[in-house]
């Protein structure tokens, strides 16, 4: 079976999203690390070390790279600069080194403020030192394929070729050729990767596609079929490129590995980690901003999840309101600090999913509607209760006629079922079976994720 190899961005270019002020936090990146290891994708991209008042996505790298779970795959981090060299050099877990050098004059200009010469020379720089500490060595090529300052759009494959060639001789065991803003069509990766077999062949040879016309899985195949067999690709398709207006994400990973599988191209890839972390990723509007639009596997996944839930309504379910008093307690319990819509919205619907499901039934509304009138009426006698008696008794009574309306609660809803049941000719509500829970607490994950997306979860901007 033929092979190619999936390297993921998502803790790199993924974090370079729309919005250049935005921060993923820590705890979400370690979530998609992760993902990622267990998906036994080859090679990880943690992050860049780079100017954090430019790009500050990437301020907390060193620390990305700290708590990485076990790995035996290539942990990589960008240093465009002999710089920020010395800073990856302190950092823990890398052994790769990623160099960065433009084929476009005008982005090189704009992204580095160093000519086309100049950052090769400073790429040459960063690769004689990792070398010599030991690092292995990745090569990006930026605008290898169209260039806007370029008379027809159209970017030079020789020149391609050119830099490819330094890139190779000063260490690189691959260099990307990098599709940046996402304009390549497949006729351009048609005529680029081809010259490129031609005048150096395609052992060292891999390509970075972003997906901004909807065309990235569509190059990536004609990229294989020209013989490419490196991929770089980004969880749910996010990333961009911070000076490049409008840019879009990587393509997906998950769509990557889905269509490779569906020709029979093995990755060696897991997808399920990875549509999973998908799903947490396209709810992170609140952390981003502008995400890009969730990959057709992920918009796949919530519509049979979706499907599901509707399978699902007229189940009924055993009613267990004391569960959700009880986290409800919890919750009143719980220092301000620690109440944050994410717990809290998991508390509540973890709690209430019996409930939930019950109320959906006419007859149990009315079984509870009954039953809760029922409870104030325990309730008002319990309080007169407390009140009738003499002041000394008033401290002991008070616990005795909570106990009263514990005991009173749970009897007079047994009470309002049964009379229901009776009045009716009605089944009493049945328990789920193991297939319907699983069902449903997906469902609701899915859930308590749509209230964290919609609520004003804590946000970390830097302006």
């Amino acid at each position: 079976m033929n092979e190619v190899k999936i390297c993921d961005v998502s803790l790199r270019d993924g974090m370079q999203i729309l919005n250049r002020h935005a921060v993923i936090p820590l705890e979400a990146r370690l979530q998609l690390a992760e993902a990622l290891v267990r998906s036994g994708v080859p090679y990880i991209e943690v992050g860049s070390f780079v100017n954090p008042r430019v790009v500050p996505a990437m301020q907390d790298t060193s620390e990305v790279l700290r708590r990485l779970p076990p790995y035996d795959g290539q942990v990589a981090a960008l240093a465009p600069t002999f710089e920020y060299y010395e800073l990856l050099r302190e950092a823990e877990r890398v052994n790769t080194v990623a160099l960065f050098v433009s084929a476009s004059e005008e982005y090189a200009q704009k992204n580095t403020h160093m000519s086309v010469a100049q950052s090769l020379d400073a790429a040459a720089k960063v690769a004689k030192a990792a070398q010599d500490d030991g690092y292995r060595l990745r090569g990006y090529l930026s605008y290898a394929f169209r260039d806007r300052s370029q008379w027809n759009g159209l970017m030079p494959a020789d020149q391609v070729s050119e830099i490819s060639q330094r890139l190779i001789e000063m260490g690189c065991e691959m260099v990307a050729l990098s599709d940046t803003d996402g304009m390549a069509t497949p006729n351009d990766i048609e005529r680029v990767v081809g010259h490129v077999a031609d005048q150096l062949g395609l052992d060292h040879i891999g390509v970075h596609l972003h997906d901004r016309r909807g065309l990235g899985v569509t190059n990536a195949f004609v990229a294989y079929k020209a013989g490419v067999r490196i991929f770089d690709a980004s969880i749910g398709g996010i990333g961009g490129a911070i000076t490049v207006r409008h840019s879009i994400g990587n393509v997906a990973t998950e769509e990557l590995v889905a269509m490779f599988d569906s020709i029979g191209v093995s990755t060696g890839v897991d997808v399920s980690p990875l549509i999973e972390a998908g799903l947490r990723v396209s709810q992170m509007a609140d952390f981003v901003g502008d995400p890009p639009p969730p990959s057709k596997i992920i918009l796949d996944e919530i519509a049979k999840r979706r499907a599901e839930v509707e399978e699902t309504e007229g189940i009924e379910a055993e009613l267990s309101l004391m569960d959700l008093v009880g986290s409800l307690i919890e919750i009143i319990g719980r220092r301000p600090h620690t109440l944050t819509v994410e717990n809290v919205s998991h508390t509540l619907v973890d709690a209430g999913k019996q409930v939930s499901l019950f109320l959906h039934a006419p007859t149990n509304r009315a079984a509870v509607i009954f039953s809760l009138i029922m409870m104030l009426l325990v309730s008002g006698v319990g309080a007169l209760f407390v009140r009738v008696l003499p002041s000394p008794w008033a401290a002991r009574s008070e616990v005795i006629a909570i106990t009263l309306f514990s005991l009173g609660m749970v009897l007079l809803i047994g009470l309002g079922l049964t009379l229901v049941q009776v009045a009716g000719g009605l089944k009493l509500p049945r328990s789920l079976t193991q297939d319907e829970r699983t069902i449903v607490r997906q469902a609701l994950s899915e859930l308590a994720e749509d209230l964290k997306a919609r609520s004003t979860y804590p946000r970390s901007y830097e302006v």
